[in-house]
């Protein structure tokens, strides 16, 4: 029966985790098309997109930990078959992502001229990185509908349509791309030679493109978590006012989330003052290329980790405390094994994964060579992304944050300049230093689960072991 009832959540978590990863692979395709296409330019391009790569992670994990305060309470009131309550969070949702991708954009546009040069960009780099800062900068507000709603999608059990959305998102991205980058140029299709129109927009064609894809994801995604089924469609008239009480929960829940995420991607920031600091060309395209293609290897684990949230926020909303355990773990075996199988092929097939991004034959070897290094320790970063997950799903949202400080603050930025300075690693030395980050942030996430501290801030109450009640959907 035990063996029986593991299976059937296996599969419960797999049939929720596939169309996530695709999505999270998808997603990212927009930063790896940018990436490629302005590699296409050659090294100032790739360069310029580099330096502006942390800042706008930092806002994207900022978005996200504040989608996650909502999407959490969304899956505890389905779980707890509470139809009203998860409507209710849905439009306070809506709320938050319009007032923090407006905060987001005043913010990014008022400094967008300042940003790449506080991080070390010089001139040919610094005007291009500046232009391509200024345009993504109107992307914010309809990423912030997208992160938001999509996070809410998914823990409704609904993986499959941010899924499809983010595909014509990416589709879109690469046409786009073709258009602003690059001049009007002739090409030969099926042996005819044609003009193809072209802007000639650089690396600013590039964010041009990022940000009317973002458009498309973020409005058609807010369409469909509002139209979310016949229980959950939010109907005309219903009121939009603030709720305090959902609004502090989110807080309490989003808040360390959202901290967690700055606190790491400030401290990439400040890995990329060290990269720029090696030297403008080589070492800042290779690191931007290694960066890209390393997702490849721990894009699944966000996926499985989003169907875990999901499983686990849903068995405690439905006082669930044996269903919580089991789907946590069984999440963090499975993004285990998967980045297992993709950290082997990062090593093995680092050069020409690189090779993909840049046509630089200095830029491509230096960045393989990060490739291999980062590849030993991508299984352990899989197990931490994934019990992250089901943590937040428990509402054990603080560890999380408190261990990214430690790992990220404690370890890497202290470790990184000794090895890149003092042992002379030059950028290998960033990427042994977050191989340490790593390695320690999996370890520890694995005994936080494992040790169950977790379950007094899920079940304060205490929790049944049967099988849920509440109003799951698949």
């Amino acid at each position: 029966m035990a063996t029986r009832s593991g299976s059937r959540r296996l599969r419960v978590v797999w049939a929720l985790s596939w169309p996530a990863i695709i999505e999270q692979i998808l997603s990212t395709m927009v930063s790896y098309v940018d990436a490629a296409m302005v590699g296409a330019l050659g090294m100032t391009g790739s360069a310029a997109v580099s330096v502006n790569a942390a800042p706008l992670w930092l806002v994207g994990g900022i978005l996200a930990g504040v989608g996650t305060g909502y999407a959490v309470q969304v899956s505890h009131a389905v779980g707890a078959g509470d139809d009203d309550r998860a409507k209710a969070v849905i439009r306070q949702g809506a709320l938050a992502a319009l007032v923090c991708g407006l905060a987001a954009f005043a913010l990014y546009r008022a400094l967008a001229w300042h940003l790449p040069m506080w991080l070390g960009a010089v001139e040919p780099v610094l005007g291009e990185a500046q232009r391509y800062l200024r345009v993504y900068t109107y992307a914010l507000l309809f990423q912030s509908f997208s992160t938001v709603f999509s996070g809410i999608l998914r823990c409704m059990g609904n993986t499959r349509t941010p899924m499809a959305l983010n595909t014509g998102a990416n589709l879109l991205n690469v046409v786009f791309n073709f258009f602003f980058i690059y001049p009007t140029r002739p090409v030969v299709l099926l042996g005819r030679s044609l003009l193809l129109p072209g802007a000639g927009m650089g690396a600013a064609g590039a964010a041009l493109g990022s940000v009317l894809s973002w458009v498309f994801a973020g409005a058609t995604i807010t369409w469909a978590a509002l139209r979310q089924g016949e229980r959950y469609t939010i109907r005309r008239g219903e009121s939009f006012r603030p709720d305090r009480a959902i609004i502090r929960q989110a807080v309490r829940l989003g808040l360390p989330s959202a901290a967690e995420r700055a606190m790491v991607n400030i401290g990439q920031v400040a890995m990329t003052g060290v990269v720029a600091s090696i030297d403008q060309g080589v070492a800042l395209a290779a690191n931007n290329i290694a960066i890209t293609a390393e997702g490849l290897c721990y894009l699944p684990a966000y996926g499985v980790a989003s169907a875990a949230t999901a499983m686990v926020g849903q068995a405690v909303g439905g006082q669930e405390r044996e269903e919580a355990r089991s789907f946590g773990g069984l999440s963090a075996r499975l993004g285990f094994g998967i980045c297992v199988a993709t950290a082997l092929c990062l090593f093995l097939f680092a050069h020409p994964l690189a090779a993909l991004f840049n046509t630089d034959p200095a830029v491509v070897d230096e960045a393989a060579r990060m490739l291999r290094i980062v590849s030993v320790a991508e299984p352990f970063f899989a197990l931490s992304i994934v019990f992250t997950g089901a943590l937040r799903g428990a509402q054990d949202v603080r560890f999380p944050m408190v261990l990214s400080l430690v790992c990220m603050w404690g370890a890497r930025i202290p470790l990184a300049p000794l090895l890149v300075y003092r042992a002379g690693l030059g950028l290998a030395g960033v990427w042994v230093a977050m191989d340490v980050d790593l390695i320690l942030r999996g370890a520890l996430c694995a005994w936080r689960w494992r040790s169950g501290r977790w379950v007094a801030a899920a079940f304060p109450q205490g929790a049944r072991g049967g099988k849920n009640k509440g109003g799951r959907e698949g």
